[in-house]
């Protein structure tokens, strides 16, 4: 289990002044992207959910944090806002970014700063193609 998911709510914020880099037009944009409101929903067990995450922690990317399984409010939310029962699930200014390696490509684009770094390879999904799991506790490939 990844260190974050042993809270209910853990709440991790980047400071928006941290965002940008030196970089002309792209570092507008990733300042940009961080003035959203960006949200991961999570659960335990997910090896989708732990891609993303461990994508965030090999780029120190820090995000509030929702696992699903430790907060019957955070799963309602989920399915009220981003209308599917599957994580992960990235909610930018409240609208569902779905599949792990959408959110992963969203954060190398907007969020990362200079080269992204790969999560180490420890335990990759068999079907690493973006896939997720839902609120029930099946994975789909």
């Amino acid at each position: 289990m990844h260190p974050w998911m042993k809270h209910e709510y853990a709440s991790f914020c980047v400071p928006i002044a941290d965002c940008g880099n030196k970089e002309g037009n792209n570092s507008e944009r990733k300042a940009d992207s961080m003035s959203s409101n960006l949200e991961l929903y999570v659960k335990n067990g997910c090896p989708w959910c732990h891609k993303v995450l461990s994508f965030m922690e090999a780029n120190d990317i820090e995000l509030p944090l929702h696992n699903i399984d430790e907060s019957e409010a955070d799963r309602e939310h989920l399915i009220e806002v981003g209308g599917k029962r599957q994580v992960p699930c990235l909610l930018i200014d409240g609208k569902a970014l779905y599949e792990s390696s959408d959110i992963i490509d969203y954060l190398k684009e907007h969020v990362v700063e200079g080269e992204a770094q790969e999560a180490a390879p420890a335990e990759e999904p068999a079907a690493a193609a973006g896939a997720h799991c839902t609120l029930d506790g099946h994975c789909s490939f």
